[in-house]
This record gives C-alpha cells, sequence and structure tokens, in this order.
C-alpha cells in the first residue's frame, strides 16, 4: 500500500477504551501505535474514564471497542455531533451475553445493551471477528466487516522452546479465575489422563485453578498474569506440548476469536480444540490440532493421542506454527487498519455515519477528564459495589493509567514527519 501523499497530514486517530485489555491492546492500541510510528496517523489513546473534550475535539477519527458504558457516553455523542468518523471494534457478542451466562443480568442492564446498540448505530464502520457477530451487527448497521486478529510475533522467541524430555506437559490458560464452566467439559478426562499416564504427563493450569486437582502431585498452577504482554512472551517459551481449547456450542460462544488457536500455534503447543465453528473454520484436524466433540471420553481420547503419538504432535506443532506465522501478523492489521481510516475519511460524513438525531450547531457541553472522572467512577463503585470494590477498582485504573501513560511516553518519541 502507497503511503501519503507528500504534504498531506497524517489523521488525527483517538482510541476510548474501556479497559487495558488483550482485546483492547492486541486489536486497536498496537496497530494504531504501528501506524503512528510509520507516519500514517497521528494516534492518541485515552481510557474512557478519563478522555476529554478536547481529545475527541482534536480527533478526525474517534474508534472505541468494547464501550458500553452509559455514563461515559459523551464521548460518542460529542463525536457524532462533530460529524467524526467512528469506529466501533468488538470481539464479543454482548447481545448474547446474558443467554449464556445469566448471572451476568445484573452487569450488562438495559441501559448498557442501549448504548451498545447506539455505538454500534452511530459507527462509520463496525469491525467484528465471526460471522454471528457480522450477522447480529448487520441487523444494526449494514457498514459492518469482518476482520482477523493478530500476533504480535514481537513477543514470540525465534526459535522453538526448550522441551523437557521424557515428559508431555500439557496447559489449560484461562483468565475465568473463581468459576470456569468450560473448564468442567474437560476434568473427568484428564483426571483420567493423569492417572493413565502417571509419570508420563503433567498439567499445567495457568489462571484458573480447579480444586479437583489440587494436591495432584502431577498438577502445577499458575497465577493470573494482568499483563498480556508479559503472560504472552512467558507462554510462548515456556515449552507446552499439548494445549486444551474448550468451548461451548452456543451463539455466544461460537461469536469468539480463535484465541487460543493463535496463542498454542504461536509457542509451537499442539492443540486439542472444542469442533464449534470458531476452530472448525481455522483448525485441520490431525494436521494443525485436534477437534474434539461432545461425547464422554472425547478429551481422554484426544490427549492420550498426543502423548503417545510424538511424530503427530511435533507435525501438529510445526505446521500450526507456519499457518499463523503466515495468516495473523500485526503488520496486516496496521494495513486494514489504515484501509479503514482511509475509507471512512473518503466518505462524507452524513453518509459515513447516519445520524439517530440532527448534528446540532453547538457541540455537547465539555466534561471534566482525567482525575476528576475517574473519581466519580471509584466512588460510584463504591456507592453500589462496596469498599473492597472501589480499592479494586482504584488499583486498575491506576495500572491502566501508568500503562497508557508509558505508551503516550513512546508515542512522543516517534512522532510522524508530515509530508
Amino acid at each position: 500500500m502507497t503511503g501519503r501523499a507528500k504534504g498531506v497530514a497524517a489523521p488525527r486517530v483517538l482510541a476510548v477504551l474501556p479497559h487495558v485489555i488483550p482485546s483492547t491492546l492486541l486489536c486497536v492500541v498496537k496497530p494504531l501505535l504501528g501506524l503512528h510510528r510509520r507516519g500514517e496517523v497521528v494516534a492518541d489513546v485515552a481510557l474512557e474514564s478519563w478522555v476529554s473534550s478536547r481529545q475527541v475535539e482534536r480527533a478526525d477519527v474517534v474508534a472505541f471497542c468494547r464501550n458500553l458504558e452509559p455514563a461515559y457516553g459523551n464521548a460518542l455523542e460529542l463525536a457524532h455531533s462533530l460529524n467524526r468518523p467512528i469506529f466501533y471494534d468488538l470481539d464479543d457478542n454482548f447481545f448474547e451475553l446474558v443467554n449464556s451466562y445469566p448471572e451476568e443480568r445484573r452487569y450488562l442492564t438495559a441501559e448498557r445493551l442501549a448504548q451498545l446498540e447506539l455505538y454500534v448505530r452511530q459507527a462509520s464502520l463496525v469491525r467484528v471477528y465471526s460471522e454471528p457477530l457480522l450477522e447480529r451487527v448487520r441487523s444494526l448497521n449494514e457498514r459492518v466487516v469482518r476482520v482477523d486478529p493478530p500476533i504480535d510475533w514481537s513477543l514470540v522467541p525465534p526459535a522453538a522452546p526448550r522441551r523437557e524430555p521424557g515428559k508431555v506437559r500439557i496447559v489449560y490458560a484461562t483468565s475465568r479465575l473463581q468459576q470456569d464452566e468450560l473448564a468442567e467439559m474437560f476434568l473427568g478426562d484428564v483426571a483420567e489422563v493423569l492417572r493413565t499416564h502417571r509419570g508420563r504427563v503433567e498439567l499445567c493450569c495457568w489462571g484458573h485453578h480447579p480444586p479437583q486437582l489440587q494436591g495432584d502431585p502431577s498438577v502445577r498452577f499458575l497465577g493470573f498474569e494482568r499483563d498480556y504482554d508479559r503472560f504472552f512472551r512467558r507462554f510462548t517459551r515456556a515449552g507446552f506440548d499439548v494445549g486444551l481449547a474448550p468451548l461451548r456450542d452456543d451463539v455466544f460462544h461460537r461469536s469468539k476469536t480463535n484465541n487460543k488457536f493463535r496463542e498454542f500455534a504461536a509457542a509451537r503447543t499442539a492443540g486439542i480444540y472444542s469442533d464449534v465453528d470458531v476452530y472448525a473454520d481455522c483448525v485441520s484436524d490431525g494436521r494443525t490440532g485436534l477437534l474434539v466433540g461432545s461425547e464422554p471420553g472425547s478429551w481422554f481420547r484426544a490427549i492420550s493421542r498426543l502423548v503417545e503419538d510424538a511424530e503427530l504432535r511435533a507435525r501438529i506443532q510445526e505446521r500450526s506454527f507456519a499457518y499463523v506465522r503466515e495468516r495473523y501478523d500485526l503488520a496486516k492489521t496496521q494495513e486494514v487498519w489504515l484501509d479503514h481510516i482511509r475509507t471512512v475519511l473518503a466518505i462524507s460524513p452524513s453518509a459515513a455515519a447516519a445520524p439517530l438525531r440532527a448534528a446540532t450547531a453547538d457541540p455537547p457541553p465539555s466534561w471534566p477528564g482525567g482525575a476528576t472522572r475517574a473519581g466519580s467512577a471509584i466512588l460510584r463503585t463504591v456507592r453500589t459495589k462496596g469498599l473492597r470494590a472501589g480499592f479494586g477498582h482504584l488499583r486498575r485504573t491506576v495500572r491502566e493509567a501508568r500503562f497508557l501513560t508509558r505508551m503516550k511516553w513512546s508515542l512522543g518519541r516517534s512522532r510522524p514527519v508530515a509530508g
């Protein structure tokens, strides 16, 4: 793709994020940071609880990712009133969340669902990562595209990790720390594997620690790592032989990305995956992974097959690595983002985002930014969820603010040169 014409200023792109999590970091922050360093855009990133009206006003394009909190909808309102092209990047089917997890009903209120629909309807372009979510969003906004998530290969070692001879190391990693219904899909079969292949296998539970497996000398437990870059760097160097990726067969879970396949393949780990569209669309059974059904004993048979067949295990590790190295690349994601930015900027504002209300001559009033908004959010958490939750919110806010400060410092050292 050709660069900008000489003398043409790089567009200012503001990303407004609810949190710094793997989705927002990989799918939005890193691609925009890469384009900034190349001089294609001038990037700015802010938490929705910290963003100022000034930042929105200065932007040529505003990108949101997974935002759905009505209390912070003023950034969307201001961007829309100023006729700024708007992106909405979504990798989870929140529309189906309550159907899959009824306990989330208190979190995903009617007000948040209404705000989600507002982001989708007002977006100049909605970016999704699955066919079910593509169809759901299309019912609200025809300007929707499916894109591939990236892998940050700078975090992956150039050579295969060292493996422990004579032992097959199995890994299950998840951010679901307290209650993990997906692990229930294989725990009985895994316990049987540990008994059948005692001394030949080791299971590492990274994040969730199933009580059924605690006390087993063949099981190691690692604590959850909040810094995704640190986790992925460690994961790809750990030398795991086999990875487990269970997934339920419902609309919510079929709307997810193939994150585990990308992680396992990049780490040269032979993955075993539930036979649902998320994985069946990218895994060639027996070549780049094993697909398992829901019948009893299916996980036991698949794990045992890889434990006993070292050649098959090695072939899957290398073939899956080659596949994801070719397809999932942060550089390709940057090019897709650049193409989308240029596309929405080329469309007139009125065509880019069909308004739900007429744009006013005067934009909405400015609002306090930074510590004032963040402090208000923490106080709301204390009032609604208690002091302990408030301290947790504070710790997370400080951690994410420090991360974005470091990121902006790196942006300042690599400012684009116009022309």
